[in-house]
């Protein structure tokens, strides 16, 4: 009897194990050189500084084919194939240089370390978030459709353009300069350095911090444009 019940929980201790192990899977991918990422699909994608540019992909209770990943003119595309997934999938991309990231549907972003880069592209929409420390001269940024970005770090110039119940916290991000329009109920909040021009219509709110030297600000249509001493 006490063989048995040994037996058994060995027997027992290896299902275990083999269910964790199967549970989560990891593959790495060489997907070729790229300076653009776009994710969609839920997927959680983690930016990591480096030397080369690679994927390592997790995914739990699925299958790595049903991840697909793509570099077509410098872009790397990242999603799933058509079908009704439920898995979670997590994607680790090592960078050398990253000049644009775009997340839609539901997709998490994600730097770990900071992105350093002289200009980038940053548009999140379709209910997708973003959590980023950047170090830039120039960012470019548009969030819409429920998307929501917290970003940090800092960088000479901004443009910002938040729409459609679309969230950007960017208090702690310092801007030397900032460009700045929110519109249909999109919610932006700043800090600005030296200059502030911003706009607000359609239940659009900006609220900006700092003391700006230069400050031209303006709103129609229920729009609100304040600063914040919070």
């Amino acid at each position: 009897m006490k063989t048995k019940y040994t037996l058994f929980l060995f027997v027992a201790a290896l299902f275990l194990a083999s269910g964790t192990v199967f549970s989560q899977q990891s593959q790495e991918r060489n997907v070729g050189s790229f300076s653009e990422i776009k994710v969609g699909e839920a997927i959680d994608l983690y930016l990591i500084p480096g030397s080369e540019d690679k994927l390592r992909i997790e995914i739990e209770d699925g299958r790595f084919d049903d991840v697909e990943t793509k570099v077509s003119g410098g872009t790397l595309k990242i999603g799933m194939r058509p079908g009704n997934y439920r898995h979670t999938v997590k994607v680790y991309a090592t960078y050398r240089k990253l000049d644009g990231i775009t997340a839609t549907s539901a997709s998490n972003v994600y730097t770990e370390g900071v992105l350093r880069t002289n200009r980038l592209n940053i548009s999140i929409s379709s209910a997708a978030s973003a959590e980023m420390e950047v170090e830039a001269e120039l960012l470019q940024i548009s969030v819409s459709s429920s998307g929501d970005l917290e970003i940090s770090g800092k960088a000479q110039n901004a443009n910002i353009d938040v729409s459609s119940a679309g969230d950007v916290d960017a208090y702690d991000l310092i801007l030397d300069a900032v460009q700045v329009q929110a519109s249909s109920a999109g919610d932006a909040k700043v800090f600005a350095k030296n200059s502030i021009q911003a706009h607000a219509s359609s239940g659009g709110s900006v609220k900006y911090r700092g003391n700006p030297t230069r400050s031209q600000t303006d709103s129609s249509s229920g729009g609100s444009v304040r600063k914040s001493g919070d």
